[in-house]
């Protein structure tokens, strides 16, 4: 306390109240590891304690040094060490208002790190599932056709080498990406199948299959386009993208009765044609369909 108290009526030497006092503690502060202190985020009563006790610090550092500096210019005359730790104690000011802006930003929640394009890929990820089955032939696709399936799939083909065939069970999503899906099977010939429903946009994913087949209960359904946003987008044409996709449809050999009907159901209803009308029209081209 006596030390303390030397220092705050300035009767320490300069040099002493100065460089150690002063300068001395206030880099071994700037130098404190303040991340040691702190949580995720930094309370806030942390935060207002450790400003609370530095301005303290700092009060008696600044008189102390100040009445020291007065005195050793009243015992030994010239201002220059004065004007000196006068310029000190300014750029000191800055220092401190600095580290406690520091402790003001540890108490606000750190910002999610995780990139945007991530983030949107997670998400539209949780709503599709992908799974292989165990002898790795059968790949099953469960649930919405949404962003990123397709190079999911991608990346699961070139994986599993003995995939041999295609499971769907989705009641739609967005047709691009379906269309990106068919795209990416065509080629390999692969044998698309359905246990339960296929409807929208995953029938553009099901005609893609070589061999087509469905299960006894299984169902397809077919209705007219929409867009999912309230956006106007004048740019995309429904219609024009419905006769796209009636084009790749007819290629698939679907009767033109088929084709004609589906896209004549309102999008908030589905045409689910009957076993016989799927055969007939050629949807279906094996006989385990029948099953």
């Amino acid at each position: 306390m006596s030390y303390l108290r030397t220092h705050w009526l300035g009767e320490q030497s300069l040099f002493r109240s100065f460089w150690i006092n002063f300068v001395a503690v206030r880099l071994l502060l700037w130098a404190l590891p303040l991340h040691l202190i702190a949580s995720d985020p930094l309370p806030v009563a942390v935060m207002v304690a450790a400003v609370v006790a530095d301005f303290a610090l700092f009060i008696w550092q600044t008189v102390g040094v100040v009445r020291s500096a007065d005195n050793h210019m009243l015992s030994r005359g010239g201002q220059a060490p004065t004007w000196g730790i006068y310029a000190a104690i300014a750029v000191a000011v800055f220092g401190v208002a600095s580290q406690w802006l520091g402790l003001f930003q540890m108490t606000l929640v750190k910002p999610d790190s995780e990139l945007f394009t991530t983030k949107m890929d997670r998400m539209h990820a949780a709503n599709y599932e992908l799974s292989v089955s165990g002898d790795g032939s059968v790949l099953t696709l469960t649930g919405t056709i949404d962003l990123g399936v397709t190079k999911a799939t991608t990346a699961l083909l070139g994986a599993e080498p003995l995939i041999n065939r295609i499971e769907l069970s989705s009641n739609g999503g967005n047709i691009y990406e379906a269309r990106g899906l068919a795209a990416l099977l065509l080629p390999l010939k692969l044998q698309t199948h359905v246990e339960e429903e296929c409807s929208s946009a995953c029938t553009i994913v099901y005609m893609a299959g070589d061999e087509r087949t469905l299960g006894k209960n299984a169902r397809l359904g077919f209705h007219t386009y929409r867009l999912d946003t309230d956006i106007v987008m004048p740019h995309i044409d429904v219609e024009a993208e419905q006769d796209r996709d009636r084009k790749y449809f007819g290629e698939r050999r679907l009767s033109k009765t088929f084709l004609a009907r589906i896209y004549e159901r309102e999008n908030t209803a589905i045409w689910f044609p009957d076993r016989s009308e799927l055969d007939a029209a050629g949807v279906t081209n094996s006989p385990e369909s029948l099953n």
